[in-house]
């Protein structure tokens, strides 16, 4: 008598569990395809959020050096975010043998 009760309460449990634990699937997927692919048609912008993801190891694994790469194509077509970064990966030697005059010249 016991089991006929509690049965009824664990299948919306159970159904419950599967059912968030899809939901959690496909949100890390669409999590880590937001990273979109670069073409010859890409945006400074999409650049600079591309290097940001790089830089800071999000939904990529970190690797400075290309995220240096792409600040510096960013901040040549005059992103200014991405000025920003190449002055702080100067400055701190990330990515790039330290120098603080081109961090100087980033930066400003």
């Amino acid at each position: 008598m016991y089991q006929r009760k509690i049965t009824p309460l664990i299948q919306p449990l159970l159904l419950a569990t599967i059912l968030f634990s899809g939901l959690l699937a496909s949100a890390c997927s669409a999590e880590s395809s937001s990273i979109s692919v670069l073409s010859n048609q890409s945006t400074p912008t999409e650049i600079y959020k591309l290097g940001l993801a790089y830089y800071e190891g999000d939904s990529v694994p970190e690797d400075d050096d290309k995220a240096f790469k792409l600040f510096q194509e960013a901040a040549t077509k005059g992103y200014a975010p991405a000025k920003h970064y190449l002055g702080i990966m100067y400055y701190e030697g990330i990515g790039v043998d330290q120098d603080y005059h081109k961090a100087f010249e980033w930066v400003q």
